[in-house]
């Protein structure tokens, strides 16, 4: 861990850019999930009115757009966890190694 600490000491503006820029990238990731769902689950119901089978993926849903991006299952959601989780720690060291810089001068 001392590495780690270290090598944000070099340069602790880049390393909470980098920790913010992947804590916003997890949590986009998290939320655009929960609304993609919402709208599968919504598009499952009007299915259902209409005795149709139910659809079990974004990509059924919506062939016409990307939709690799967003986490639908447990390894999805565990890599976005894990960008945030990184994001987080990241942002709070360099935060920690900005205060000490400060506090030498």
């Amino acid at each position: 861990m001392q590495w780690l600490r270290s090598l944000i000491g070099r340069a602790p503006r880049r390393y909470l850019v980098l920790g913010k820029a992947s804590l916003l990238a997890g949590a986009i990731l998290i939320v655009s999930a929960v609304f993609a769902r919402g709208g599968l689950v919504a598009l499952n119901a009007e299915r259902a009115e209409a005795r149709l089978p139910a659809l079990r993926t974004l990509a059924e849903a919506y062939p016409q757009y990307p939709t690799w991006f967003v986490p639908e299952g447990p390894a999805g959601f565990g890599l976005s966890a894990v960008l945030v989780l990184v994001g987080t720690g990241l942002a709070v060291m360099a935060e920690a190694a900005i205060k000490e810089q400060r506090r030498r001068r």
